[in-house]
């Protein structure tokens, strides 16, 4: 299978890259010191000076705190990244599968090192609203996408038996719904806390990419081995 590999820094210009690194800062400070502080008693004020920068420059990049933990930029995910993604994937191989990757490629710029991950895994066991933050901004990478791969699919989609009144668009909300079962997958959280009460215990992977790459590996396997 075909597609593209976003690896921070590969293609970026110098101020991409000074705007990458602020931004991650800026998403380590707001996990680490909402995870040692709390989510309410932690501040932006805080999570500026941590991150070395201006609430002003710490509003440029996130709308709260919140979405800094989850590390969704204000204006969304990011349109170009999406583009450049799809310029060089190919779906010949598989569309769902190939969905799946691509989406798996475009969140690997934003996954963090792997004890932010485990702080921001903790984070959400204990504030249930971030995990409905957090799907909140997988939805609006799923509408980016559904723009996007509509008319990339159109011979792919042109050649289905589909249901009278059925158009390209109801098709690639499908396609991409389904690819973010990995997504989704990797995410689920605990409905109880370990037997030790301390979700920092919880055995599963905490490492979100392992995490991510045990749910896709599953997804595959589904969807190869399931006939319905």
């Amino acid at each position: 299978m075909s597609t593209t590999s976003c690896v921070p820094g590969e293609g970026e210009s110098l101020r991409d890259r000074k705007a990458r690194r602020t931004r991650e800062s800026i998403h380590r400070a707001a996990v680490r010191l909402s995870c040692e502080r709390g989510l309410d008693a932690a501040t932006v004020a805080q999570i500026a000076d941590e991150a070395g920068i201006s609430q002003r420059t710490f509003f440029n990049y996130f709308a709260s705190k919140e979405d800094a933990i989850i590390g969704t930029a204000t204006s969304g995910p990011d349109e170009q990244l999406v583009r450049d993604a799809l310029a060089s994937t190919d779906f010949s191989a598989g569309v769902l599968e190939t969905t799946a990757d691509l989406i798996r490629d475009i969140l690997s710029r934003s996954l963090g090192d792997e004890e932010t991950e485990r702080m921001r895994r903790v984070l959400f066991m204990r504030n249930p609203a971030l995990v409905q933050r957090n799907a909140d901004a997988g939805s609006a990478l799923a509408t980016m996408l559904i723009d996007a791969l509509t008319p990339r699919l159109a011979d792919e989609i042109s050649a289905l038996d589909l249901p009278d009144g059925t158009t390209a668009r109801d098709v690639v909300r499908m396609i991409v719904l389904i690819a973010l079962a990995p997504l989704r997958h990797s995410f689920v959280i605990p409905t109880a806390p370990p037997a030790h009460g301390d979700p920092a215990d919880d055995p599963a992977p905490q490492n979100l990419h392992d995490r991510f790459d045990h749910s896709l590996t599953l997804f595959r396997t589904v969807l190869e081995g399931i006939r319905i």
